[in-house]
């Protein structure tokens, strides 16, 4: 997505979401014509999205194969069953609602940190700093994710070999992780981004939500709250432009060039192993590495994040370049025993 997009997107979603806080022992499971729906008293029948039936699934203990199983063979009734055989006991939840289907199961403690005002205080912290570029934004089921890069944090790792330091944002508004921010390292001969291992983050888990039913985000307590959440938001995206860590990371990078590979392709093989990816994309990660003709740690460092640019799915993306940050990290004895 580019930015405009991104912005237009939330703006769109926050028009079309809602809030409920429930009693579950009231929530009935209801089979439809090929799905179950969730019944709410006084709120409506909803859908749910995948990642609500797995939360539903797990909240209820019921084994993800066996709730998997019962969806895709059809077994709308009999799924219901299992799902009302467990709701039963009194519990509170909180029930996010996008474009009239569940999205998200959570506990009535979650702290909501909507993407929407995240990123517009991001962007304005950007533009006090003005010499920020954002350099991409991607938003998927449970993840929205936006890079920036700072033009003053820059510098070579090699002889022509030009980074530059900047952040990467991540947010789940679904339970699907903390809001995090991270170090972004970006190498401009390739565009290829490194994120660094050094997380500030804020947990989802705010004060308990008293009341059951619908949620007013304008209330005034809240409003305070508020406040405070997304001061310490700023110092987090302040603290993480960081020209000593950028600098640190160089110098990790520098390191990396030093250590060379001996057995390119048992290196490959084994690297596969501990990033848990596919074949097809092992062919992909050996072609780069080969391609670059750099047999050290830097370079197997370079190839993953090659991959990663090329993956369609940002989650996945974003998880090779974590990855990538990790590897790089590694002191020469443990980088050893990854790839032999």
């Amino acid at each position: 997505m580019n930015l405009m997009e991104l912005a237009q997107e939330l703006e769109r979603r926050k028009q079309n979401s809602r809030d409920i806080i429930v009693d579950t022992s009231v929530v009935k499971a209801v089979p439809a014509e090929t799905e179950i729906v969730l019944d709410i008293p006084e709120a409506g029948k909803y859908p749910l999205t995948e990642w609500a039936h797995g939360q539903l699934a797990e909240k209820l203990g019921i084994p993800k194969r066996y709730y998997d199983r019962m969806r895709r063979e059809g077994k709308t009734g009999l799924l219901a069953d299992n799902v009302n055989a467990w709701i039963g006991e009194k519990d509170r939840r909180l029930i996010r609602i996008l474009d009239g289907s569940i999205r998200a199961i959570l506990s009535d403690r979650y702290r909501i940190m909507d993407n929407y005002d995240l990123v517009f205080l991001a962007l304005d912290e950007f533009k006090q700093k003005q010499t920020v570029e954002i350099h991409r934004a991607d938003l998927t089921e449970t993840h929205m994710y936006l890079k920036a890069v700072d033009t003053t944090l820059v510098a070579e790792i090699r002889d022509g070999d030009v980074v530059n330091g900047g952040l990467v944002i991540r947010n789940s508004e679904v339970g699907a992780g903390a809001f995090r921010v991270e170090p972004f390292i970006l190498r401009k001969v390739c565009t290829n981004g490194l994120i660094a291992q050094h997380s500030l983050y804020k947990v989802h888990l705010g004060r308990k939500t008293t009341e059951i039913g619908w949620i007013d985000w304008s209330d005034e307590t809240r409003r305070l709250e508020d406040q405070a959440l997304w001061s310490q938001v700023r110092d987090v995206i302040r603290a993480t432009f960081d020209e000593k860590i950028f600098h640190e990371w160089v110098e990790t990078a520098r390191r990396g060039t030093e250590v060379a590979i001996e057995k390119p392709i048992e290196a490959i093989d084994n690297t596969i192993k501990y990033l848990g990816i596919s074949d097809q994309k092992k062919e992909e990660l050996l072609m780069h590495f080969m391609s670059e003709q750099d047999m050290t740690q830097y370079g197997l460092v370079n190839a993953i994040t090659r991959t990663a640019r090329d993956e369609k799915n940002p989650d996945e993306q974003i998880r090779l370049e974590t990855l990538a940050g990790e590897i790089l990290a590694m002191d020469e004895e443990r980088f050893e025993k990854v790839i032999a």
